[in-house]
């Protein structure tokens, strides 16, 4: 074969020159200490725990193994772990996985994620414990039009609490809908549960139970395990108590009550007794008085002797509390009476 030497020669001179540019440009960015890409291990562990986070979540249906005194239940296991409570996706192993069938979410299961605390949601995607995610579902495309940029879920660490974050997104179909699900993966955020103060029955009339009411605002399931509550009088802690169980699914309401027996209740995902430890009463039993008083809502975090005051509500004569009334909390400062709406008979556990 004859070989045009010219033309192997402009080829030898265009690859010389060519690296001659990469060496240029190699040292340019060395003397201006730019780099391409971030080259930081710390955020490409992020990165790939974010990107492999999203693709466990869109690339399989999912499975929930229970335990059974500790161990795994594999024969209980099931890919249906949408149709579980949250006090059973709570306890085993959960593989939190969205997809319906190939390229498609299923509804269902982006419904459930409700029933999910944001740890057990972390730790199902196989991420370290030191960090934090939050999760955002929107509809992009619809034929029905109030359903654009509607957030189907939206909830988890915020990034600006976080030392370092990364995104990850991705559009995929759900039904007759296009969705984008977006995985923000955070480290350094630290706790970020939130309970509040919906209601209280201060004086039950006819020698019913003392109960007031909790709400979940976030749309992640809060495990109630470590929430404690401390009831005060005349500024001394009276009776207190550690709560050891119990989820609360996103968007729900938590009843405590001093007699779950004669306890009238509307709809509370959960319903918890402090009648044993004192903290309410119910018939000749009168924890709350009518006059003053004063409940603190904390949260005790694993492993750990720091526990926080999530809440405190006080009252006293001012309020002209009266029997068979409750107090419904009406949004604002929760010292402030004013805030606070009279309820005949109230609303335990109403939605």
């Amino acid at each position: 074969m004859k070989v045009d030497e010219a033309a192997m020669t402009a080829v030898i001179e265009y690859l010389s020159a060519f690296i001659l540019f990469l060496m240029l440009v190699t040292a340019f960015l060395s003397l201006a200490q730019i780099r391409l890409g971030p080259n930081q291990p710390e955020i490409d562990l992020l990165e790939s725990s974010a990107v492999l986070g999203v693709g466990l979540l869109t690339g399989s249906e999912g499975i929930h193994i229970p335990f059974v005194n500790g161990s795994k239940d594999n024969a209980n296991s099931t890919s249906d772990w949408h149709l579980r409570s949250a006090d059973e996706l709570n306890d085993g192993i959960l593989l939190p996985g969205l997809l319906q069938e190939r390229g498609r979410l299923s509804e269902l299961r982006v419904s459930a994620l409700k029933n999910i605390t944001e740890q057990n949601f972390r730790a199902g995607l196989g991420m370290p414990n030191e960090y934090s995610v939050r999760l955002m579902i929107r509809v992009e495309t619809s034929t029905n039009s109030s359903r654009l940029g509607m957030l189907l879920f939206d909830d988890g660490t915020k990034r600006t609490n976080a030392d370092q974050s990364v995104s990850v997104s991705r559009t995929m179909r759900m039904g007759a809908e296009t969705v984008l699900i977006s995985l923000e993966v955070h480290r350094g955020a630290g706790f970020t549960d939130r309970l509040e103060m919906h209601e209280i029955m201060i004086e039950p009339a006819g020698g019913g139970s003392e109960w007031f009411e909790l709400y979940n605002p976030d749309q992640f399931a809060t495990n109630l395990s470590g929430w404690g509550v401390v009831r005060l009088s005349g500024g001394v802690v009276a009776a207190q108590i550690l709560l050891a169980s119990g989820v609360a699914p996103g968007g729900t309401h938590i009843l405590l009550t001093g007699n779950p027996a004669i306890q009238t209740d509307l709809g509370a995902s959960v319903v918890i007794d402090l009648g044993p430890s004192g903290v309410l009463g119910s018939g000749g039993i009168d924890a709350l008085a009518i006059d003053q008083g004063e409940l603190i809502l904390q949260f005790a975090e694993f492993n750990s002797a720091l526990t926080y005051d999530i809440l405190s509500f006080k009252w006293d004569a001012s309020w002209n509390v009266v029997s068979d009334y409750s107090l419904q909390w009406q949004g604002g400062d929760l010292h402030n009476s004013t805030n606070w709406l009279a309820v005949q008979g109230g609303t335990p556990g109403a939605l």
